[in-house]
C-alpha cells in the first residue's frame, strides 16, 4: 500500500476522515472500529497505511488473513471444506503449483455450484412468473423450478418408496438389502454432509451482524438422508449449534434444531472429453459381450472397423496366466461341481491358467483319496493342464493354506484366492486380470452369495439358476474379502496373510487392511461373473470368539431375504400375505 498516494489524515477534517473510510470498501474488513481514522496523529507523514498496522492483530484480520501455521504441510490446506477458507481473502502460503491448481479447482467448483443454484432460482422464477401470468409453464422449469418438498415424488406402490438411510457422526445404517446395514461415514458422504451444514451456517448467520449474534456448529447428532434420482438429495439432520449473542448481554448457550434440507439437480450437462470411435465400439461390444454383438450390426456402416492400439493392449493383457488357489478339506460333492465348472470354463477353451489345490491332511478329512483321484482324472482327460495338489498337515487354516501355495510361485505371478463354493465364468476370469495392475492395483470383487433355495423356492431351485441376480435369490456380499486378485509381489508388499489365525474367518479382513495400509489402491466392484452357491454353514464353538460372532452374522444372512422371512413370519403366525414386487 506504500505505492498509492494516500491522503495526509492531519489535512482532512473528522468528516472527511469517515468519508474517505467509507470510499474503500475493504476499510471495513480491516478494521472493528474506526478509532485509528478519526484519531489524530502527531506527525504529518503518517499515512493510512499505520492504521493498517495498527490493527493488524484483531481477530478479524486473522480471520481474513487465513495463516496455515502447520509447518509439516509446507502450504497444504487439507480440508478446503471450511468456513474459514470461505471467509478469508488470503491464504498463506501457497506457493507450490500443485497447491495452487488443488485451490484454484475447489474455488471453480465453487463457483460452479453458485451458478448452477441461480439456475435453480431462475427456473423458480420462471413458474412463478407464468403462473402469475396465466401462461403455459415450460417443461423445464416445471421440472427444475418445482419448489422444496419432501413429497415431490409419490411412489405408487411400496417397492417404489425410497427408502432414508439412519447416520450419525460416525455411522451410516441403511434398511437396503444391497448395502451393509451398519457402515462408516465414507468420503462421499461426509463432504456432502460437510458442504451441505457449510451452505446452512452460512445461511444462518447471513445478517449475524445485524441481529447481533453469530451461530457456530458443533456436530450432527443423528440425522436422515435419501436421494431422489429424479429431483436431488434429502437431508433431515439434528445439528448441536452454539448460540453466542455480542451485542448487549454477551450469551453463549448450546442449542439443538432441526435441519430440513433438499438440494435440488439442475440441468444435466454432457460432454465428450474425445471424439468418439465408432471401430472402437463395435470391437468393443463384440469383444465384451456376444449377447450385445446386435448393437455392431447397426454400427459397421460408420466405420471401416480398424483394430485400435487400446485393443490391441486388451488383447494381449488377456493373456495373463491366472495362478487358482483353492484350500480343500472333505466336501467331495462340492469339489466335484467346482471341478465341472473349472473344467467347462478353463480347461475346455484352454485358458491360460493353473490350478493349486491346497489339500488340508486333518483327522476329519475323510475325502482325501477321492479328492486325489478326481484330480488325477483330470490329468489324464488334459495332460497339458496346469494341475497341481499340495498338501498340508494339521487343523484347516485359510490363511496359512493361501501362504503355503504363494509361496511356490514366482513374484510376477497373478494369484486368484478362490473357494471350492464358487461358480464362475470366462468374464470373472478377463475382469480379474484387468482390474488388477502390478505394483499398483489389487482386485476385491463382491461376489453375489445365494440364499437357501428351499426357503426361496420353496423346494428344489430351477436349472441354470446360478447367475440369477435378484433380491429374492441373493445378495451381494459387500463384507466377504476372501476372493481376491492380487500379484505375488504385492501380497509380499503388504505383508502377506495371519498364518496365527486358525478356523474359519477374519483372515481375510486382515489382508485387505494391509493391502490398504501398504499404500496398494483396492478395486471394488460387484462382481457378475462369480457366484457364491449356498450350503449349510457350520460354526464350531471352538472358534475365537470374534470368529464364532462373524460366523453366526453370515449364517443369519443366508436363510432368504428379511423381506421374505417377515413375509414368512407374517403368514405362519398371523394368516396375512404380505403383497409386494417381487425382484
Amino acid at each position: 500500500m506504500g505505492h498509492h498516494s494516500w491522503p495526509h489524515v492531519t489535512s482532512l477534517s473528522l468528516f472527511q476522515k469517515r468519508r474517505l473510510l467509507s470510499e474503500f470498501p475493504f476499510f471495513p474488513k480491516f478494521f472493528r472500529t474506526n478509532t485509528c481514522a478519526v484519531t489524530p496523529l502527531v506527525e504529518t507523514h503518517h499515512y493510512y497505511s499505520n492504521c493498517l498496522l495498527f490493527s493488524s492483530f484483531s481477530l478479524q484480520m486473522q480471520q481474513l488473513f487465513y495463516e496455515n501455521y502447520e509447518h509439516n504441510k509446507k502450504g497444504f490446506i487439507q480440508d478446503l471444506h471450511s468456513s474459514k477458507i470461505h471467509n478469508a481473502i488470503t491464504l498463506h502460503p501457497n506457493k507450490r503449483p500443485a497447491y495452487q491448481y488443488r485451490l484454484h479447482s475447489y474455488l471453480l467448483s465453487r463457483k460452479i455450484s453458485q451458478l448452477r443454484y441461480r439456475t435453480i432460482l431462475l427456473h423458480r422464477e420462471g413458474v412463478t412468473m407464468s403462473r402469475l401470468g396465466n401462461a403455459a409453464v415450460q417443461w423445464e422449469d416445471q421440472l427444475l423450478g418445482a419448489p422444496p418438498s419432501y413429497t415431490r415424488y409419490l411412489p405408487t406402490e411400496r417397492g417404489a418408496v425410497i427408502e432414508w438411510d439412519f447416520l450419525t457422526g460416525r455411522h451410516l445404517y441403511s434398511t437396503s438389502e444391497r448395502q451393509m446395514p451398519r457402515q462408516g461415514l465414507g468420503n462421499l458422504v461426509r463432504s456432502a454432509l460437510e458442504d451441505t451444514v457449510l451452505q446452512v451456517m452460512e445461511m444462518i448467520n447471513e445478517n449475524s451482524k445485524t441481529r447481533g449474534r453469530i451461530i457456530d456448529f458443533k456436530e450432527i447428532q443423528y440425522g436422515y438422508r435419501r436421494v431422489d434420482p429424479l429431483h436431488g438429495a434429502e437431508y433431515i439432520l439434528d445439528l448441536l449449534l452454539l448460540y453466542k449473542k455480542h451485542k448487549g448481554r454477551k450469551v453463549t448457550v448450546p442449542v439443538r434444531r432441526h435441519a430440513y434440507l433438499q438440494q435440488s439437480f439442475s440441468k444435466p450437462f454432457f460432454s465428450e472429453a474425445e471424439e468418439l470411435d465408432v471401430g472402437d465400439l463395435v470391437d468393443a461390444i463384440n469383444g465384451d459381450s456376444r449377447s450385445l454383438s446386435f448393437l455392431s450390426s447397426s454400427l459397421k456402416i460408420f466405420s471401416s472397423l480398424q483394430i485400435s492400439e487400446s485393443t490391441k493392449d486388451v488383447q494381449e493383457q488377456s493373456q495373463t496366466k491366472i495362478h487358482f488357489l483353492v484350500p480343500l478339506t472333505g466336501r467331495y460333492e462340492v469339489f466335484v461341481r467346482f471341478m465341472e465348472n473349472f473344467e467347462r470354463i478353463c480347461l475346455i477353451p484352454n485358458q491360460s491358467v493353473k490350478l493349486t489345490i491346497i489339500l488340508v491332511d486333518s483327522d476329519t478329512n475323510q475325502d482325501k483319496e477321492r479328492h486325489l483321484e478326481l484330480i488325477k482324472e483330470y490329468h489324464n482327460r488334459y495332460p497339458k493342464a496346469d494341475l497341481s495338489i499340495i498338501p498340508m498337515l494339521g487343523g484347516f487354516s485359510r490363511g496359512l493354506a493361501l501362504e503355503m501355495g504363494s509361496s511356490q510361485l514366482a513374484n510376477d505371478s497373478l494369484l486368484f484366492f478362490c473357494d471350492v463354493d464358487l461358480v464362475f465364468n470366462t468374464d470373472a476370469l478377463q475382469r480379474c486380470r484387468d482390474n488388477t495392475v502390478e505394483g499398483r492395483q489389487v482386485y476385491f470383487p463382491i461376489v453375489f452369495s445365494q440364499y437357501d433355495p428351499k426357503i426361496v423356492y420353496a423346494g428344489g431351485p430351477p436349472e441354470d439358476s446360478a447367475f440369477v441376480f435378484t433380491k429374492k435369490s441373493g445378495f451381494w456380499r459387500d463384507y466377504g474379502f476372501g476372493i481376491t486378485c492380487i500379484f505375488k509381489s504385492d501380497l509380499l508388499k503388504a505383508g502377506g496373510f495371519d498364518t496365527s489365525i486358525q478356523g474359519w474367518g477374519l483372515e481375510d479382513v486382515d489382508l485387505f487392511t494391509k493391502v490398504v495400509n501398504s499404500g496398494l489402491k483396492v478395486f471394488r466392484s460387484q462382481e457378475a461373473g462369480i457366484v457364491h452357491i449356498y450350503h449349510p454353514v457350520l460354526c464350531d464353538t471352538h472358534l475365537d470368539p470374534k470368529q464364532y460372532k462373524m460366523c453366526v452374522g453370515s449364517k443369519a444372512s443366508t436363510y432368504a431375504s428379511t423381506m421374505q422371512l417377515a413375509e414368512l413370519w407374517l403368514s405362519k403366525h398371523l394368516g396375512v400375505g404380505y403383497n409386494r414386487t417381487s425382484s
